[in-house]
């Protein structure tokens, strides 16, 4: 499916398939039925004709919303290009640089395994395997642009030289393993608490000590923002 911002349906569509998105990336696209997607879109099932011609057509729209999701937080919560010049005694401008932009890294990974769930990526797969295959090279350059992120602070000596990829494996398998309750009532944590341990244990991974900053007061705020919005679709 081919759509640009000059259709005039383009964006009441992007704004119908926004309310299907806490169902699909739960439970998948291929379960539900054109009433039910009526349902989710809270529109009659006329009225969704009218911008949609068949269910493959609104699963098109949707790869493209994730897609375009995906592209977005890459350009706008990547980190900015870091100096060319290795620094030996980081300013305190520096520290809070560094420390920031690892916190949108970090933000932009824990975003990608929240939304791209193993449920969304097999059905996808399974059924769609074109639009899976569109979805997944999204995210391949944006885990890309995060690699090259990660290997820029090694180069300066900001970063232990890690294997990249397994740092954002790593981050993505554990993030998903907090968001099982059952895991965590039998640690005896809050789902706040173990995002705050998880992050400041892969920033004690990742920067040299001397590069790090240890006030974790904005890290703290965006997690609450997290944990709210996902109370909501529950």
């Amino acid at each position: 499916m081919s759509e640009t911002p000059f259709d005039p349906l383009f964006e009441k569509r992007e704004k119908l398939v926004l309310r299907l998105m806490p169902y699909v990336h739960k439970h998948g696209i291929s379960p539900l039925k054109m009433d039910e997607l009526a349902k989710y879109m809270d529109i009659s099932k006329a009225t969704m004709y009218k911008y949609f011609a068949s269910k493959d057509e609104i699963v098109g729209c949707i790869v493209h919303k994730f897609a375009a999701f995906v592209s977005d937080q890459m350009l706008s919560e990547a980190p900015p290009r870091l100096s060319p010049e290795r620094l030996s005694q980081p300013s305190a401008e520096e520290r809070r640089f560094y420390n920031e932009s690892f916190a949108q890294a970090f933000k932009l990974t824990i975003k990608l395994s929240y939304y791209l769930t193993d449920v969304l990526i097999q059905d996808l797969s399974a059924t769609y395997p074109s639009l899976a295959v569109k979805l997944a090279e999204a995210v391949e350059l944006c885990k890309i642009k995060l690699s090259d992120y990660f290997e820029s602070g090694i180069q300066l000596g900001v970063f232990y030289p890690i294997n990249t990829r397994l740092y954002l494996t790593q981050v993505d398998l554990v993030f998903r393993k907090l968001l099982d309750p059952k895991w965590l009532m039998l640690q005896d944590m809050t789902l706040k608490q173990a995002l705050m341990d998880f992050f400041k244990t892969m920033k004690h991974q990742v920067f040299y000590e001397k590069w790090m900053d240890k006030d974790y007061s904005s890290i703290e705020l965006y997690f609450d923002r997290l944990i709210a919005g996902m109370r909501t679709q529950e």
